[in-house]
């Protein structure tokens, strides 16, 4: 699958790198693509300027600070058809006036907000509440030992897409259904930044149900 890039820092970096040695097509892009070539060599995987990887990827990983999302919007244009993975998490002190506009709004998840943005693309939401070493050292594990991943979605074939992606590169992933849901993973919430294997995370969805 052609997997685009956009943010190529801790977590966007590391799942591109994880998803080209999984045997999937990666482009990496930021303003400066040319500083991520070195990475890009490693792994077999492309550089590009962002237009280029929206461009190249059936699947979009949007890992850039919350508060960037609107311009992206405005420079990148249309993603319809193509499945947005929204990394980003609203933080007010880094993000401004966007992100605190954002948890005010009781009627609006966060990446409901991103969702909006690109109102063409199948939007699932993963990998905002997983620290970046942990993607990095914990990755390819097999069975019950697989930290989870939570995703939701309302595009159910786009969300079973991230699944498989999750899998390929092996975490688990937890399905919360729509993406209303992501609420139970946001900053704050009882999902959130707790690296749990499957089934010890499974437990706690079950206790705050």
């Amino acid at each position: 699958m052609k997997i685009g890039i956009i943010g190529s820092g801790n977590i966007g970096g590391t799942l591109g790198q994880h998803w080209a040695k999984a045997g999937h097509e990666v482009m990496f892009s930021s303003r400066h693509p040319e500083e991520l070539k070195s990475m890009a060599e490693k792994v077999g995987a492309k550089t590009g300027t962002v237009e280029e990887a929206a461009a190249f990827g059936e699947v979009i990983l949007l890992a850039i600070p919350y508060g960037k999302v609107p311009d992206l919007a405005k420079q990148i244009g249309s993603l319809d058809n193509k499945i947005l993975i929204d990394v980003a998490n609203p933080y007010p002190q880094r993000d401004g006036n966007v992100a605190q506009k954002v948890i005010d709004d009781e009627s609006q998840t966060a990446t409901g907000y991103v969702a909006s943005q690109f109102p063409g693309a199948k939007t699932v939401k993963a990998f905002n509440s997983i620290y970046f070493k942990v993607l990095e050292e914990k990755a390819f594990r097999s069975g019950n030992d697989r930290i989870a991943v939570q995703v939701c979605g309302d595009d159910e074939q786009a969300k079973q897409t991230v699944k498989r992606l999750i899998e390929d590169i092996g975490f688990a992933p937890q399905d919360l259904g729509d993406l209303s849901r992501g609420v139970l993973f946001e900053p704050d919430a009882p999902l959130y930044n707790q690296n749990l294997k499957i089934a010890e995370a499974e437990k706690l969805l079950s206790q705050i149900k």
